[in-house]
């Protein structure tokens, strides 16, 4: 057993119960307000209003918990509605069968409507109030189970999500270490100035990648550190004619967002950016502005041939965003004139 873990899942427990309970006695304040004001109307005896306050409890709680743990798990929730109507009518009717011969005889000798032991009036008003705390049990209960399936959902959403960029983060590229050790190769061979500093890049690219974006937020300044790296490391493998432009507006400092949301972008723009004598391979441009960033990548792609610009890694960022940036981010894609447009706009403190 996790002894660590213990007390926080007790706490959790507790708050959960502490919120049922909640939710229980307002709902039973209902009840008891909406009974107390139909006696009053009636204008019975005290004595009498106490009494029938004791047994309509008595009889609603019955009903409601029935409904509860009975009826509502066994068969609305199974999908078996027809079945479910069918045991709910028939408990209002099992309800004012046995109601009414109870309070005929407390009664009677103090309601001059007491009369008869059954009465058609009787029995609707019964099933009525029996109805009202079906009813009211009936959306207590799904209410609760909607909302806690929707945060279990969400839960499990948040913890595949973690997983997925917790193993696209243990694991980089293979092909991508596999050029960069071999170009940083080529240097140290022909003892070139630049080794130590292509080593450190990939260095600091892998601490970042595996240690650092474990946290919820980071400094936009390491964010787009990590981009330079990335960038600078891939260069490597590039000819020299290739050009990549990295332009930055706006001021950097201050601004945290969640991690490796830009970074998605960029790998999918080397992914299928076109490297060609004279045409521009890549483009990313980075604005910063006091509420929000905007990030676009510009990359040529084939004429010729078909590319998909899908992928896990973009799906991934999607179902990030929604989770993380829930109505403050923007994402599009375009693809015109030779040249594929992904633009991506986040508004800095995301929704938890």
């Amino acid at each position: 057993m996790n002894w660590t873990a213990t007390p926080l899942a007790l706490l959790e427990l507790s708050m959960k119960k502490w919120y049922q309970i909640t939710l229980h006695f307002i709902c039973w304040l209902v009840i008891i307000t909406i009974t107390l004001y139909y006696l009053q109307s009636n204008q019975l005896l005290n004595f009498n209003k106490f009494v029938d306050v004791t047994i309509a409890l008595s009889f609603y709680a019955v009903i409601f918990y029935f409904n509860w743990y009975v009826l509502i798990p066994n068969y609305l929730a199974r999908n078996r509605i027809l079945l479910y109507i069918a045991l709910v009518l028939a408990t209002l009717v099992v309800f004012a069968l046995v109601r009414s011969p109870l309070d005929f005889y407390v009664f009677k000798e103090f309601n001059p409507n007491m009369k008869i032991l059954y009465s058609y009036e009787r029995l609707v008003q019964y099933m009525l109030g029996g109805f009202m705390v079906i009813f009211i049990s009936s959306a207590l209960k799904v209410t609760g189970n909607y909302i806690r399936n929707e945060r279990l959902n969400k839960e499990l959403e948040t913890q595949k999500l973690t997983a997925e960029l917790a193993y696209l983060k243990s694991q980089v590229n293979p092909h991508f270490l596999f050029n960069t050790l071999n170009n940083i190769y080529s240097l140290a061979y022909k003892q070139s100035p630049e080794t130590p500093d292509a080593i450190m890049k990939l260095s600091l690219l892998m601490r970042y990648m595996l240690y650092e974006s474990n946290d919820t937020l980071v400094s936009l300044e390491k964010e787009v550190e990590h981009i330079h790296n990335f960038i600078d490391l891939q260069k490597l493998r590039l000819r020299e004619h290739t050009s990549i432009k990295f332009n930055i507006k706006g001021s950097l400092a201050g601004k945290s967002i969640a991690p490796m949301m830009m970074m998605t972008l960029v790998e999918n723009a080397f992914k299928h950016g076109l490297v060609s004598k004279n045409e521009i391979g890549i483009t990313f441009n980075l604005e910063v502005k006091e509420t929000c960033l905007q990030f676009s990548t510009i990359n040529n792609i084939s004429t010729h041939k078909k590319k998909d610009f899908g992928g896990i890694g973009l799906e991934n960022l999607r179902r990030r965003l929604n989770l993380l940036y829930l109505n403050r981010h923007k994402l599009s894609f375009e693809e015109k004139e030779g040249a594929f447009y992904a633009t991506l706009k986040l508004y800095f403190q995301p929704i938890k």
